[in-house]
């Protein structure tokens, strides 16, 4: 049993990277921590409130902080399964190159409640079919959706519409 959320974390990266690399799965979705739980991450190194009540930080310096390191904790752990799945051989590549990892949240900001403008970061090659190495600014009010549907077709998935798409996000 994990000694504490870190160690629990890491265990379950690894145990998805296995999956991916034993083609035990290929789709998953993993929550690091639920930003509406009660769940405190006072094993930061100056983080004494719990995740949510930290999101509600009225721009107070201290509140910003230690939000701040919990977001960089989060960021930290997704860096460490991309790190994993390169490791991981597959043919002449990696599992990452033949991954789509998307991170991030459907909130922009938990003060204001902000769902605009939400900032996600997608790892991976998509099998060769993802330019990497750049940034992807969208029109105002793209849906989220278009994104997924990119990510879908790429799997295979012969849709033309997802949620509330309004077209295909270009990866390529």
């Amino acid at each position: 049993i994990p000694k504490d959320h870190r160690e629990h974390v890491r265990q379950m990266l690894d145990i998805l990277a296995l999956a991916f690399w034993s083609d035990s799965t290929r789709i998953s979705t993993f929550m690091i921590g639920d930003a509406q739980s009660g769940k405190r991450f006072d094993f930061l190194d100056g983080v004494k409130n719990y995740w949510h009540g930290l999101s509600h930080h009225e721009n107070n310096a201290d509140t910003l902080v230690q939000y701040g390191k919990i977001v960089d904790w989060n960021i930290a752990q997704f860096a460490y399964l991309c790190e994993k799945l390169q490791s991981l051989k597959e043919g002449e590549s990696n599992v990452l190159e033949n991954s789509q990892l998307l991170f991030g949240c459907s909130i922009r900001d938990g003060n204001k409640h902000d769902i605009d403008d939400l900032p996600l970061l997608l790892a991976g090659g998509g099998a060769g079919t993802i330019r990497s190495g750049r940034r992807i600014i969208s029109p105002k009010k793209t849906p989220m959706c278009n994104l997924h549907l990119a990510l879908l077709q790429r799997m295979g998935v012969s849709k033309t519409q997802f949620g509330d798409s309004t077209g295909v996000l270009q990866l390529a």
